[in-house]
């Protein structure tokens, strides 16, 4: 197995953190675009039938890994009395605004969770209303009609450092990464390459709805192969969307994430009337228990409105726990 880093930087805002769906759906088109649709779909099929092994992480900031934040208030009421106290409190809250951290920050809030206090920088995610203005007058060629306002809801990301003086200072993150796990098969072969490809020429990847008003668009920079982190231990930090297959529930700490599911089709948009579907996933952040490693934890599912041809991705990134 070989893991990637590929970097991208935000070219504009966000309406949401793209997810490894999103980062799944989007390389599928441009393999097919590279590779044709046929060598797409036997992409797909072989992620889904676990011929080849393929997982993907959510977009994160660059240097920073999701939080462990249930896993880190269960550690601390363990190790406090049950009372709550002003200094778990604020300990509560840190823990919470923290949803990115460093590695080094990590390793320190796993030995005691209550220093979250102490750690820095960290990356915290604020909910955002952006004002927008629909000329109707130009979009229907009615002359006289007004213009209506509406807002776009957009997620900023915040770096939040600390000085020795004791002075924070915040900058917004328009920097990102994703991780990539593959074996060395000849699809995966083909879909490095295809990313080496796309760095080299920064290619724009896109991530989200309204990409043609500028929201949800990446330029791609870098893929970095890494060494990968000891896997001697049972347990890892997910990184993704992950559809559970083989794993400990009892030694996890989930947290989980349902979304209802939709066939788009244009010009109509999204099916309203179509039969309502929920699937759930383990969220980033989680901590998972997979005694038999990496390769049977996720698993992908066919979807319900494409059954011939398209799958739910749910094979996720895990990142092995420092010890």
């Amino acid at each position: 197995m070989k893991d990637y880093q590929v970097e991208l930087t935000a070219t504009g805002f966000m309406t949401q953190v793209p997810d490894s769906q999103k980062v799944f759906g989007a390389l599928v088109y441009l393999f097919a675009e590279k590779y044709g649709d046929k060598n797409a779909t036997r992409l797909t099929q072989a992620v889904f039938k676990k011929q080849i092994q393929l997982k993907l992480s959510n977009l994160m900031p660059y240097g920073y890994l999701p939080t462990p934040q249930e896993y880190l208030t269960d550690l601390m009421f363990q190790n406090q009395k049950q009372e709550d106290t002003p200094s778990r409190k604020a300990a509560y809250a840190c823990i919470r605004e923290r949803d990115y951290i460093t590695f080094r920050g990590l390793e320190q809030a796993m030995v005691k969770p209550e220093s979250c206090v102490e750690i820095f920088p960290y990356v915290k995610c604020d909910i955002r209303q952006q004002q927008r203005a629909s000329i109707d007058s130009v979009r229907y060629n009615i002359p006289g009609m007004e213009s209506r306002l509406y807002s776009v809801p957009t997620i900023l990301l915040t770096e939040i450092s600390c000085n020795e003086k004791g002075e924070r200072k915040e900058e917004p993150v328009s920097k990102f990464i994703f991780y990539l796990q593959v074996d060395d098969s000849q699809l995966n072969n083909d879909l490095v390459d295809m990313l080496k490809e796309s760095t080299r020429i920064m290619r724009t990847l896109i991530l989200g709805k309204r990409s043609s008003q500028g929201l949800n668009v990446f330029k791609m920079s870098k893929i970095i192969e890494q060494k990968r982190g000891s896997e001697c231990g049972e347990r890892y930090l997910n990184m993704g969307m992950l559809l559970p297959d083989k794993i400990v529930y009892r030694s996890s700490i989930l947290k989980i994430f349902t979304s209802e599911r939709r066939p788009f089709a244009m010009p109509g948009g999204w099916d309203k009337n179509a039969e309502k579907y929920y699937i759930s996933f383990i969220e980033q952040g989680s901590i998972i228990s997979a005694p038999g490693g990496v390769s049977h934890a996720g698993k992908s599912v066919v979807s319900q409105f494409n059954k011939t041809r398209d799958i739910v991705f749910g094979d996720a990134y895990l990142y092995p726990m420092p010890l």
